[in-house]
């Protein structure tokens, strides 16, 4: 698993985005000098950004624009056409199960900060799941996840139109302010949910991956993935282990098991402990670390209980978890929030 600082991002997708604020009236010149980029970057599709570029970009586009929907406008542009090669073999598919099995083999292409897995499940229809696989601001994540989700609905209206496939969309956050936007998207249905992992998964039923595209080409697609194959390889993990899980952990309200992350990331939950025993972690460690923090953040809340904390966290009742909480920190629940500048009740 690599660190977003060790992933470039292809500007051709922001670009869109600097366009189209610029025709709303939007001051994209002054938005790019705030942000410490070079427009002439923005001109360039081969041009590629660092992580921090592109959260640079987005503080200075959120802090001018003052809207909340900037994924979800990012990714009504995104057209099949706009991943250049590999948006041509996109095309060029058979149906649909073809054409997200193809996506999911070169997804890295198109995004080198989250990871597309998708699988048939027999008579049912599809799942394609997409996770990020670099730790990043939580606002560049969200982000993506929005441009990711509505791109997959604006190419399926583009590729079908009115006889656009029903699908359902499940994104691992907290509703958007800007949640009615969604309702335009039918008959594609967008369902968050802020306790989930973050990620991105479409479910699509078994008819709607046999749709035929209209521009099938077999020979295209063969052609352009030999192309991509030699070109490069999939991004090997390495590094950033401890970063990216202490990422999901702290982004799912639940407590999650080593399994379910492994599960997500579509590896072997021994890999994901021996890349964390390199960094000199144990992700057991590293869980209740994050759950401690997670229990003094929501002792300080006004109001709170100890009992109500303990269920939150999953605890059988208040006693397990005071001599957990005092195991980790020493105090007793209690005894931490005397240590707060202003200390909430508990009971």
């Amino acid at each position: 698993m690599t660190t977003a600082a060790a992933r470039r991002i292809p500007v051709r997708y922001l670009s869109l985005l600097v366009g189209s604020l610029g025709m709303q009236g939007v001051d994209t010149t002054g938005l790019l000098r705030d942000a410490g980029l070079e427009a002439s970057r923005f001109d360039n599709i081969a041009e590629m950004l660092a992580p921090a570029e592109v959260e640079a970009f987005l503080t200075s586009a959120y802090h001018l624009t003052g809207r909340t929907d900037l994924g979800f406008e990012a990714g009504r542009l995104i057209k099949l056409n706009s991943h250049d090669i590999l948006g041509y073999a996109m095309l060029s598919c058979r149906n649909v199960d073809h054409l997200l099995a193809l996506t999911s083999r070169y997804y890295h292409f198109i995004n080198p900060l989250f990871s597309m897995r998708y699988r048939r499940l027999a008579d049912v229809g599809g799942e394609a799941v997409f996770n990020p696989v670099a730790a990043m601001p939580l606002r560049t994540m969200y982000f993506v996840m929005e441009a990711i989700a509505v791109s997959v609905q604006n190419q399926f209206i583009l590729l079908f139109g009115a006889d656009s496939p029903a699908f359902d969309v499940r994104m691992g956050m907290p509703v958007p302010a800007h949640r009615l936007r969604y309702l335009e998207l039918l008959p594609a249905r967008f369902h968050f949910d802020e306790g989930a992992m973050p990620a991105v998964t479409l479910q699509i039923g078994v008819r709607s991956l046999e749709l035929p595209l209209p521009m099938a080409s077999p020979a295209t697609v063969e052609q352009i993935e030999k192309q991509l194959s030699a070109s490069t390889r999939r991004p090997a993990p390495h590094g950033g282990w401890t970063e990216y899980i202490t990422m999901l952990l702290r982004e799912t309200d639940r407590q999650l098991t080593l399994d379910e992350i492994a599960g997500r990331m579509n590896i072997s939950a021994r890999t994901i402990d021996r890349n964390l025993k390199k960094e000199h972690l144990q992700f057991r460690d590293l869980a209740q670390q994050v759950r401690f923090e997670r229990a003094q953040s929501l002792l300080a809340r006004p109001g709170a209980t100890v009992s109500g904390v303990a269920q939150q966290l999953g605890f059988s009742d208040a006693a397990n978890f005071t001599r957990a909480f005092r195991r980790h920190s020493g105090l007793t629940p209690t005894d931490f929030l005397k240590t707060l500048p202003v200390a909430g009740s508990v009971g």
